[in-house]
């Protein structure tokens, strides 16, 4: 390919044009197959890799679900327990509408002779022989999710892994439909299996089979587009701050537009979005007792999936720890400092990936702190805000000094819930793997290994799904545990 072609091709692929048509062609596709094919009879459930750009906010479930495409990449087939995507295995049987989550299951569970555990793949897309490999696979993977790989503690009952496994009544299977599959698979009114539909909504462009889109309609014009297969994806790259709920609200606008003028359409959506959509004060509270209600540790970080527990754990002598990520600490200042009332202290957590040195500082004086005050009390874990890290700085920098000032601090709003997921739940599997006394019903071995802290983060992810925190982070986290970080 020459240079000058390479050139035009990068371009087409990243032109906000041919992505924001591409997605709708696409998204056109998911509505024929919902609708078209099975009459509304089944949800769809966006993969929230990208999926979201496909399925239309109004008309799709709310149900989580994420996957990622490496996982089934050739020789990197794999079942990530972070991505068990085990709730929408329960939503699925009650909907109406795998083969490991089936496999686990049957091992857990007394399911009779006839559950089935065959593994469902496309035989047009993938061969005989990866079916042999990856079927070879299977046993261990269900293993892992069944039984956690390392068991931390010493009771019988908590030699179960800690993913909350559902108890289906029926196995689960795959059917495959991609925009080339000339009719919908024959789905029987009442099966004795739940149907999950694993739908691919871009074409293949060099597959030969697929219909490429290449007009599409601007106001009363027919016009001329490229194709972008996987329009969604990288969308920091074309997307210029517009994201999947953005487009769907304003879609009918957008795919109206000149191309030379949709990335000024663009701007002043997501400007007005910015202005309009910004929140004041957190979310109201909801602690979640973890691992378990009785508990010692308390979340708060939103309403976790498939449970309506809460926290048992009320005593006054309850400590509160506000999180607040920050990109740079400053120096000689402590990264837990008090807030506000007794028993109360707000906590900020540099970047893992930036600033992975005052990160581990931060661990440390969480878990010194913990160890040395929570007593016979409770600890939450909530979201705080930038603006109340801000005073808590200048109230220790100034503690000395009886003139100084208060600064003009605005009002900053409170983080999405989805980011401080991503940042405290890495903090409780810290705690929980350091301070026994959070959890009594737990019995820690002498040793933490990845097996263990794997088992603590499988466990909360499966409540906060998408709280799956950073690779960096994870590192972190393993470093501070396996090494002296947690130790007195």
């Amino acid at each position: 390919m020459s240079e000058l072609r390479a050139v035009r091709k990068y371009a087409a692929q990243h032109d906000l044009f041919n992505r924001l048509h591409s997605i709708a062609a696409d998204e056109a596709f998911v509505r024929t197959v919902a609708q078209g094919w099975y009459d509304g009879r089944f949800d769809v459930v966006a993969n929230q890799r990208c999926g979201n750009w496909y399925c239309d906010p109004s008309t799709s479930s709310k149900v989580y679900a994420y996957f990622k495409s490496t996982d089934g990449h050739m020789f990197h087939w794999d079942f990530n327990l972070r991505r068990s995507n085990l709730s929408l295995a329960s939503h699925a049987e009650e909907r109406g509408g795998c083969a490991v989550i089936n496999l686990a299951i049957a091992k857990r569970y007394s399911t009779g002779e006839d559950w089935d555990t065959t593994l469902y793949l496309p035989p047009q897309i993938v061969p005989s022989t990866e079916r042999s490999q990856i079927e070879s696979h299977l046993e261990e993977w269900a293993t892992a999710l069944e039984v956690s790989s390392e068991c931390r503690f010493t009771t019988l009952t908590a030699q179960r892994s800690t993913l909350p496994l559902p108890q289906l009544r029926k196995p689960l299977r795959p059917f495959f439909i991609h925009p080339s599959t000339s009719a919908p698979p024959h789905i029987p009114a009442s099966p004795d299996f739940t149907p999950i539909i694993c739908l691919s909504a871009s074409r293949w462009v060099n597959n030969g089979a697929d219909e490429i889109p290449s007009v599409t309609k601007v106001g009363k014009r027919t016009v001329g587009f490229e194709y972008v297969p996987g329009g969604g994806d990288d969308d920091e790259l074309w997307a210029r701050g517009l994201t999947p709920p953005l487009f769907h609200a304003n879609k009918e606008s957008l795919l109206s537009t000149e191309r030379d003028d949709l990335p000024q359409i663009v701007d002043d959506i997501v400007s007005s979005s910015s202005f309009t959509s910004i929140p004041q004060t957190l979310p109201p509270s909801h602690a979640v007792g973890v691992p378990s209600s009785s508990s010692y540790l308390g979340l708060d970080i939103g309403q976790p999936i498939g449970t309506t527990s809460t926290w048992s754990q009320t005593s006054s002598s309850r400590l509160t720890i506000h999180v607040v990520e920050i990109d740079k600490h400053p120096k000689n200042v402590p990264h837990l400092l008090p807030f506000k009332n007794e028993g109360s202290s707000i906590l900020a957590v540099p970047s893992a990936k930036s600033d992975g040195k005052a990160y581990a500082t931060a661990l440390t004086e969480l878990v010194e702190y913990v160890q040395d005050d929570i007593g016979d009390g409770a600890l939450l874990l909530k979201p705080g805000l930038e603006s109340d890290l801000k005073r808590a700085m200048h109230n220790y920098t100034s503690s000395d000094n009886a003139d100084s000032q208060p600064p003009t601090i605005d009002p900053s709003p409170p983080p999405p819930l989805i980011d401080s997921r991503k940042v405290i739940i890495p903090l409780a599997v810290v705690l929980l793997c350091s301070v026994p006394e959070l959890n009594p019903e737990a019995q820690l071995t002498d040793s933490i290994t990845k097996g263990v802290i794997a088992d603590q983060l499988h466990s909360l992810v499966a409540l906060w799904p998408d709280g799956n925190p950073p690779r960096a982070s994870l590192k972190r986290v393993n470093e501070f545990l396996m090494g002296q970080g947690r130790r007195r």
